[in-house]
């Protein structure tokens, strides 16, 4: 799990809650660099100037809110949430 340089650590806890929606996430898109920041919060950046720059792809305020964004993101790509109209 790629993180910046002034990132908090995840938690083995965390990393193994991750493991499978991030594995599917790296499949389609590539793997993403995280920002932890130390209220748990957490930033996704596709690159790293994107990271030197602070443009994040996605703000998660918690590990449970980065987990459902990454499964729904592997969804969406691969059209298995169906449109309502």
């Amino acid at each position: 799990m790629k993180t910046t340089k002034h990132s908090y650590k995840f938690k083995v806890n965390e990393v193994e809650q991750l493991e499978k929606n991030l594995n599917a996430f790296i499949s389609n898109f590539g793997e993403p660099i995280f920002h932890k920041y130390e209220n748990g919060a957490i930033e996704i950046y596709m690159t790293e100037e994107a990271a030197t720059n602070g443009e994040y792809l996605q703000y998660c305020d918690n590990i449970d809110y980065l987990n459902g964004w990454l499964y729904g993101a592997v969804q969406a790509i691969n059209k298995m949430i169906p449109i309502i109209k």
